[in-house]
């Protein structure tokens, strides 16, 4: 379908479409949506928040409202997308809160290695980038919702590989067979980069 004619498809079409995959329905609904999104995020940014990783995250939650959205619910989209959004960003935030004190912890342990510390002293440190920064925080946040949507044996498969097990030392640790070790991360790599694949996206989007 050309793009003018989903531009004249009442939101509960696009959102049909954008069900069964079709990706400009997709991108027409997050633009319609931005709005929205940027309203819902200007409550919540301070200092652990920056306005643009929750404008991103309010696209994550208006992405899942759309598939998980059942129009025989009796409720109109906008509602359910409102809740969507607001519920996701402030997931996000209780993930950046639960970051800050473990940022903070770490700090504190980490000065003892340095009592005998001298500014002639050969010690180097590569600080990433703001925007590095902020991407790698967003797409932690999305790695870690997509795991809790797995289920309990699948979750200990994944962070398993996370922590770079191999496929033979994942299926000894938790007696099951390779296959179901290699089905697992290949659901979750779907899971995850399909979230990302539409965050991304929506930055894009958003810097039109």
């Amino acid at each position: 379908m050309s793009k003018y004619k989903l531009r004249t498809l009442r939101v509960e079409s696009l959102i049909k479409l954008a069900q069964s995959g079709d990706k400009e329905a997709m991108n027409l609904i997050m633009v319609k949506f931005e709005p929205m999104i940027k309203s819902i995020a200007s409550k919540y940014y301070g200092a652990w928040a920056d306005f643009q990783d929750l404008v991103q995250i309010g696209f994550v939650g208006l992405i899942q409202g759309v598939f998980s959205f059942d129009e025989n619910n009796n409720t109109k989209f906008s509602t359910f997308a409102y809740l969507n959004i607001s519920s996701e960003i402030k997931s996000f935030l209780t993930y950046l809160n639960r970051l800050k004190n473990k940022v903070l912890s770490d700090a504190t342990s980490i000065e003892s290695m340095f009592e005998d510390y001298s500014e002639d002293s050969d010690y180097y440190f590569e600080v990433p980038s703001e925007t590095d920064l902020h991407q790698s925080v967003i797409y932690d946040y999305i790695f870690e919702r997509s795991l809790e949507k797995m289920k309990d044996i699948e979750k200990q498969i994944i962070k398993l590989w996370l922590e770079n097990s191999s496929y033979d030392e994942i299926s000894e640790i938790l007696d099951i067979s390779k296959k179901k070790v290699d089905n697992t991360v290949q659901k979750f790599k779907k899971v995850a980069n399909s979230v990302m694949k539409y965050v991304n996206d929506a930055i894009t989007i958003g810097g039109e």
